[in-house]
Parts: structure tokens; C-alpha cells; sequence
């Protein structure tokens, strides 16, 4: 998508349409994207699976094309409180003010999609009112534009929360199947217990990793994480102390992102060959039954490893790690001086549930 110069000056409001895997993680994941890029954003609203903020069209465009659990972003050109009975009424109100041929300006086909948040303003059918949309639109183009179901030019969409609708030209919106072929399964190389790319990529963003920093992975196993880091042009070093992890990654990046900019390191995550020198940390060491620490229990492993960290990281540089929910990952944090940012639990099958925890190098 291309943007004009001034793109990324102007700020409007935009919604971005999230998963429903957490409250609150997708949230971060966006606001995330914005600040490792440096795009000024102002928070305006949060409610289920759905964050409103004032940023620029190419911000938006970014954040969501680069976090995980957003499905959607889309410019606001109306939002209101539902009040009306019929289709017929709300699709009038919904499009009344708003000048079409300015938004339209070169785009000769659309299309109108509406979606909801849970069960919120059921009462209205999607289909009808795409098609009651559909026909205001045109009608105010006077047949200048026509509605295309395929390849539209622009998509317009309308989203029902549980207090409000939200209206407005689609920036950006994730294919489904995008993270498919990514999965574990389907690289060259695969071990159990691998994280999933959505789930990789997320903590890459809360990392506040971009394409102008250094990530590190210094348990970066088969490379699920360094992997994702890539396809968003990261500079990426993936480190394990396992020289079969370490061949595996590199089949992994070998067969997915060939051209990108990534260093592999045979190494111990307790005894870094880095100092103040990398900007983002994400990584999800290892704990389960399946996977090696080399004799060393979990807490005095995340120990060691923790204060390794705090040498090789800038100042203010960030950590995002992922642990089981019984290791007082929080409270090692602190031993090392780090400043807590975000400290989340997420549900992930019947017998594991992760914290994720954000933690600030000061």
C-alpha cells in the first residue's frame, strides 16, 4: 500500500480490530509496533477486542500488518451509539455525512463488510446491511463506483462493539491462513514444543524489536522466534548452547527468509558474547519435560540468565520472555534491577499456561 508524504504526520482516529486469545496482549502487541517505530499515537479507547487510537494512516497500516492478534485496521469516517430499529435507518445514518466521492477520489470498485464483537447488535442482519450500505454508497457516487466482491479497490467496513459502531476505510487486514505455513510442522526442521509463529511474532513486538535495532534469541531452539523476527526485517542473532538447534534454525531461515539479516551463535545464554550491545530480548527459554537445561533448575537457570541480560542490553533496552505460570519470574526480574512493563498470564491448553512478562533494563 502506498502512502502520501505527509502520511505519517497527520493523525486521525483508527480502530484495530483484535483477537479475543487475551484482553489485553493484543492491545500491547499494537501500541508496541507504534513506539519501536516511533509513531505518535494517542490512546482513545479500549474496549473487547477493539483499540481505538489517534495515529497516522501508515502507522496503523504497520502496526497491524506486523502484529499477530490484529485482525484488521480501518481509518474512522463515523462512529455513534446504535439507536435505530431498521437496516434501512441505520445504513442513512451511517452514511449521511460522510462525502464518498473525496474518499473514493480514484478507486472505481468497492465493497462493505460488516463484523461484531461477539453477539453485539445481532439484531441486524450482516448481509442486509452490507447490501443497504453497498446501495447508499452508490447512490452518492451516482453509479460512478460499483460494488465488487472479488478485487474491490477500497473495502469499507463497519464493526459493532458492545456500546458503539464503528465505520471506516480498511487500511489493512490480515489474509487468513497467513501464519499456516509457517507452523512448526511444516519446516524443514521441527521439534515438539516449538512456539506457534502468532504466538512468536507477538513477542517479537512486545520486545519493541524494528528493522533500525538488534534482537536476540539466547534460547532461540529451532528458531520459531528469530524466524518471525525476520519477515518484519529485523536484524535478528539467534543463540543455543545446542548445536542441533542451531543447524535447525538455519534450515528454518534457509527455506523461509534466505535474504534477511540474521546471525546464528553456538553459545550459553549465562556467558553472552555481547555487552551493551543488543537493543531487544524475546525469548521462551526452555521448561518442559521435552526440552534440555543442562542440568541447571529453571529459577537459577532464569537467574543467571537474567543478570547476563542486564549486561548485554542497552540502556532501556527490553526483554520480553515467556514462562510457565509457577516460576516467580516477576520477582527474579527485580534481583537484576529490572523495571516491570507488562506482566500477563495467557491461557494456552489444559495443561500449560505461560506468564509473559515485559521487563525494562534501567
Amino acid at each position: 500500500m502506498s502512502f502520501s508524504n505527509n502520511s505519517n504526520k497527520i493523525l486521525h482516529p483508527h480502530f484495530f480490530h483484535l483477537s479475543g486469545i487475551h484482553p489485553d496482549l493484543p492491545v500491547y502487541e499494537v501500541l508496541s509496533v507504534l513506539e519501536s517505530e516511533s509513531y505518535s499515537h494517542q490512546h482513545l479507547k479500549k474496549s473487547k477486542q477493539c483499540l481505538v487510537l489517534n495515529c497516522s494512516e501508515q502507522g496503523a497500516y504497520l502496526a497491524a500488518e506486523r502484529a499477530a492478534y490484529c485482525k484488521r485496521a480501518v481509518k474512522i469516517l463515523y462512529k455513534a451509539a446504535v439507536s435505530e430499529k431498521t437496516i434501512t435507518e441505520l445504513a442513512d445514518k451511517i452514511t449521511r455525512k460522510i462525502d464518498f466521492e473525496n474518499k473514493m477520489k480514484n478507486h472505481k470498485s468497492y465493497l462493505v463488510r460488516v463484523y461484531r464483537i461477539g453477539n453485539a447488535h445481532s439484531e441486524f442482519n450482516s448481509m442486509d446491511l452490507e447490501v443497504a450500505i453497498g446501495k447508499k454508497i452508490w447512490d452518492k457516487m451516482k453509479g460512478t463506483s460499483k460494488v465488487d466482491t472479488k478485487n474491490p479497490d477500497i473495502n469499507f467496513v463497519l464493526l459493532f462493539t458492545r456500546d458503539e459502531l464503528l465505520f471506516g476505510k480498511e487500511i489493512y487486514a490480515r489474509k487468513k491462513g497467513s501464519f499456516v505455513s509457517r507452523r512448526p510442522d511444516k519446516r524443514p526442521y521441527f521439534k515438539p514444543g516449538t512456539l506457534e509463529p502468532r504466538f512468536a511474532r507477538m513477542m517479537v513486538n512486545l520486545s519493541r524489536a524494528s528493522s533500525e535495532n538488534l534482537l536476540l534469541d539466547p534460547f532461540c531452539g529451532p528458531g520459531g522466534i528469530i524466524l518471525e523476527a525476520t519477515t518484519m526485517d529485523c536484524n535478528v542473532i539467534g543463540l543455543d548452547i545446542d548445536k542441533r538447534m542451531i543447524k535447525g534454525s538455519l534450515k528454518n531461515l534457509k527455506h523461509f527468509t534466505p535474504k534477511t539479516n540474521y546471525d546464528l551463535i553456538i553459545g550459553d545464554a549465562k556467558q553472552m558474547p555481547f555487552h551493551n550491545q543488543i537493543n531487544s530480548i524475546a525469548t521462551d527459554p526452555p521448561y518442559g519435560r521435552s526440552t534440555s537445561t543442562y542440568g541447571k533448575e529453571i529459577e537459577e537457570l532464569l537467574r543467571q540468565f537474567f543478570k547476563e541480560a542486564y549486561n548485554v542490553l542497552v540502556p532501556n533496552g527490553i526483554l520480553a520472555i515467556g514462562m510457565f505460570a509457577k516460576i516467580p519470574i516477576q520477582e527474579i526480574a527485580k534481583e537484576f534491577n529490572f523495571e516491570l512493563s507488562i506482566f500477563e498470564k495467557i491461557y494456552i491448553h489444559k495443561s500449560l499456561t505461560r506468564r509473559i512478562g515485559v521487563f525494562i533494563k534501567r
